[in-house]
């Protein structure tokens, strides 16, 4: 059972395989014997899954590489990298919400939240600030998208954070958006280890990113040269920032 169209196909079955023995059922109670028999509540709660399968094997974007992808449901959201991003000309990495704002897991549109993100070493940007900027479009945005950032020392503490929600200018994108330049600017701590950055869909519709930047900032906030140390483990350095390269790609 891999679709919508399976599991209504069994439902009609066990409908028709019932009436046969005298016992009428609805369709709906069909429905919901089926979707108890794949170990779920009810025919809404399958529906929303087979939903979300067929959308991502249908999906046309590829992940990029160094790049993770986080959602409560993942496979509510079709996202990659777009070859033909809408007034770009370029690659851009697309997250979009791919179901409508009922009758998805989520239940409510606004809890749909799904972001891309990428982690390097603080070690190069200590004693310094830091600034991560990129350009982002959107489309249909229900409740924001923008991009995001944070620098954490030991593990599980925070030490900056930003993800533009106090700016009322040069903050979060709603509804239509052509391409428009985000940018964050946090400072870094000499204990800080890593460094978080990334943009973010929350609610309905779908958003952009291309070329995003990291550069380490002095005085009056022009870009200062970064040495970057080669390290085992943690990614040394940010990496496929433009978002050309598929992780397919980068196997091979």
């Amino acid at each position: 059972m891999r679709t919508i169209r399976d599991a209504k196909t069994m439902a009609r079955a066990l409908k028709a395989a019932l009436e046969a023995k005298h016992i009428t059922l609805s369709h709906g109670e069909s429905l919901d014997i089926v979707a108890r028999q794949a170990g779920l509540s009810d025919w809404n709660t399958l529906s929303a899954r087979l939903k979300a399968a067929e959308a991502a094997e249908g999906r046309r974007a590829r992940p990029p590489s160094s790049w993770g992808f986080l959602a409560t449901y993942p496979g509510e959201f079709d996202h990659g990298i777009d070859r033909d991003a809408p007034g770009h000309g370029g690659d851009a990495a697309l997250i979009r919400y791919v179901h409508p704002a009922r009758g998805g897991l989520y239940g409510e549109p606004g809890q749909a939240f799904g972001t891309y993100l990428q982690e390097s070493s603080a070690e190069p940007y200590l004693g310094r600030r830091v600034a991560i900027a990129a350009r982002l479009a959107t489309r249909a945005v229900s409740h924001g998208a923008t991009i995001w950032a944070r620098v954490d020392g030991a593990p599980g503490m925070v030490l900056a954070f930003d993800n533009l929600k106090s700016h009322p200018e040069a903050g979060w994108l709603l509804g239509d958006s052509d391409w428009v330049t985000r940018r964050v600017v946090l400072p870094v701590p000499e204990d800080a280890v890593s460094l978080h950055y990334g943009f973010f869909l929350k609610g309905t519709g779908s958003v952009w990113a291309a070329g995003f930047t990291v550069t380490a900032l002095e005085g009056d906030e022009e870009p200062a040269p970064v040495a970057l140390p080669a390290r085992t483990g943690r990614q040394s350095r940010p990496h496929n920032l433009d978002f050309s390269q598929t992780i397919e790609e980068a196997c091979r």
